[in-house]
Parts: C-alpha cells; structure tokens; sequence
C-alpha cells in the first residue's frame, strides 16, 4: 500500500464512534511521534492532563457541538471541535506539529459573531492540572505544558506591573548587613534554570530609569552563581554579586530603560549564565523611576527614594504580583458585528514540553509549514 493512499485511510479513521453530530474522538498525529487525542466538548487530552476550551458570556448558552476529522489544505490531519453559544459560533482546530523532539500540538481557536451585533465574550482554556501559569507560558513544575504566542498574550487581562513568569518566592532567604531596603530579605529563584522576568506598563516608547537589587546570602564565593541582567532599551550586564559587594551585602544596578518595540511595556529579565555551578536565577527587589528623578544609588538601597519611585517591587514579597490579573487562563475579547477572531496556543504532547514564545523561532505561520512538509513528504515515499 502506498504511503499516500495510507495517508488517505488514517485521515478517514482518525475519528472514532461517529453519529449525527460527528465523532466522539480525534487522533492528533505526526509520523514518528506519540498521538494526542481531542476529544467531544473541546477537550485535548495529553500525558500531563487534559485542556478544555470554553466561552462564557451574557446571553451565550452552548449549543449543537461536532466533531471531526479533517485535513488541513489536504494533507494535514487535525481535529476540528465547532459550538454554536448563541450568537457567537466557535471552532478550535487542532494538528501536532513536528516540533523536536517530541512534537507540540497546536490549537487554532475561531471565534465569529454571527448575530449581526457587537459582542463582549471570555475564552477560557481550563486545564485539569494544577499549573504555574505566566504571561507567555503555563508550566507543570518545570515543564512547559502551554505556550501563548506572542500575538495572543495581548488579549489577557494584566496589571501595570508584575512577574511574568511563575518561578518561586521566598520571602526571609536573604540576610542583608546594613542600611538597606527590607525589600532585600526577601527573593524570587528561578529553580531549573527558568528566567525571571517582570514587565512595568510605561507610556509608548518611553523611557524610565530601572534599578535592580540584588543581595547573594547562600554563596561566600564568587564565581558560582554569576546572573545576566537584561532591561528592555539597555545594554545586558553580567554580574557576580558576590565578587561585586560581597556575600549578605545589597547591591544595585541602574540601566536606562525604553519601550524599544513601542508596546507600552518595559521587560526585565534576569537570566542564569550558561556553564556556572548555580543556575538558579535570584532576583531581591526592583525600582522603576522617571528619567527626571536624580538617583542616588546608596540612598535607592537603603528605601529612602522608595516613594519616588514609579513602581516598587520587592520581590517575592507579600506585595509582589503576578502580571496577569486573573487566576487563570482567560482571554476577555470585544467583538464587533459579523468579526472573525483566531488565536493560537501551543500545547506539550507525550513526554515533550511546549516552546517558550520569547526564546523560539517557532511561529503559527511556520509550524503549519513545517507539519504540510512532513506529511507531503510521507506521502511521497
């Protein structure tokens, strides 16, 4: 049997259980690579849990649901789900791409107003695991199990201020000697490797005056746990803080920050170095300040320019925040008469993790092309 017409027959008997209003379960699948599966009501199941996808809003009660089977252009087999909520009409569509190693499913979620009315709608994807989730990814300990895309994370509700990703506070680790910020007892460790990073609301291609502080009480040795400081619009900088000021002592570093892409956002990350002995990331406390505020850097350590500051983080901290200003994965979208809306979401398939959009060339565009090419040319052999 040829590899096209085996391509043919695993597209028509991917759905199982048919009946009037289509299948009860879709395969998801790449040669060489673990299935998923996408089952009735919107639910992906894969080996860290299952993913639902829901909408809620006045007025939107569900309606007739179907599932299928389907090729993509022709040649890529995906399961499609479609919900009728009133006035709005829903579809997600479903394909693994061939991501190395493992592959990453891939979710393209429809929304269209089909009542002739402006409509305010929430998309809630609700996993069955307890997740960490950020800005840009939700991650099961330290295993990324959903990415946003970068052109979807602009639809969550977030704060002005706050992490974006989950990594681990821990208030009372440090043991500052000094005049300084009680800010500096506290931290937040990047454990596995994973970055930290906050992002401060500024206006459009602005400008601010960022100070990190940083205060290493674990180690009396320099060289173990050096830290790469990256501040949107400014030169990254490498230090130790130990080999800098010396263990149990706060330190600050100031960089001019801007709004480089005009996104009305400045990001902060602080990064482990590659091939040091600790790559657990720490970061102590954060301050945000006008360009016109004249800094002192020993009176910024000690708190007395706090109430200069435009934003005053002490991370890790009881008033510490995550970006995201609700628990959970919902997207609060405002559409207009007869609008179509798509957006996109990766998940982790068997034994793999999803990309993290900020640090991969992967795009929506890409990983479709990538997923055509790999089944083109199966079916060619």
């Amino acid at each position: 049997m040829s590899r096209a017409m085996y391509l043919l027959i695993g597209i028509s008997t991917l759905a199982c259980c048919c009946g009037a209003l289509g299948a009860e379960t879709v395969g998801l699948s790449s040669p060489g690579l673990p299935p998923s599966q996408f089952h009735a009501n919107g639910v992906l199941a894969e080996d860290w849990g299952t993913l639902t996808v829901t909408l809620t809003g006045d007025g939107l009660a569900p309606g007739e649901q179907r599932l299928e089977a389907v090729a993509l252009e022709n040649v890529v087999p995906a399961a499609r789900w479609s919900a009728d909520f009133g006035q709005i009409r829903l579809q997600v569509t479903a394909y693994k791409a061939p991501v190395y190693p493992q592959g990453m499913d891939v979710l393209e979620v429809q929304l269209e107003e089909t009542g002739g009315e402006p409509r305010s709608v929430t998309l809630n994807l609700q996993p069955s695991a307890q997740l960490g989730v950020g800005l840009s990814t939700a991650r099961l300990g330290n295993r990324v199990v959903l990415s946003i895309p970068l052109e979807t994370q602009r639809f969550l509700e977030t704060r002005d201020w706050g992490y974006v990703i989950d990594t681990t506070p821990m208030p009372g680790w440090a043991k500052p000697e000094g005049d300084c910020d009680p800010g500096f007892a506290n931290i937040r460790a990047g454990m596995g490797g994973i970055p930290i990073r906050y992002r401060f609301r500024v206006e459009k291609g602005g400008k601010v005056q960022v100070v990190l502080g940083l205060c290493e009480s674990f180690y009396g040795q320099a060289g173990i746990r050096p830290l790469l400081c990256e501040v949107e619009g400014a030169r990254p900088l490498l230090v130790d803080p130990v080999a800098r000021w010396g263990q149990h002592k706060p330190g600050a570093l100031l960089f001019t920050a801007s709004d480089d892409d005009a996104d009305g956002w400045v990001t902060i990350t602080i990064r482990p170095v590659p091939g040091a002995r600790d790559r657990n990331p720490i970061l102590n406390v954060v301050w945000v300040f006008p360009t016109n505020v004249r800094l002192n850097l020993n009176k910024v350590i000690s708190g007395a320019l706090n109430d200069q500051a435009r934003y005053y983080v002490d991370v890790g901290g009881k008033k510490d925040q995550p970006l995201l200003l609700t628990e959970g994965l919902r997207f609060p979208l405002e559409l207009a008469a007869g609008e179509k809306r798509t957006l996109t979401f990766y998940v982790a398939c068997a034994g793999g993790q999803a990309v993290v959009p900020e640090l991969t060339a992967w795009t929506p565009e890409s990983l479709f092309r990538a997923a055509r090419e790999v089944w083109t040319g199966w079916a060619q052999r």
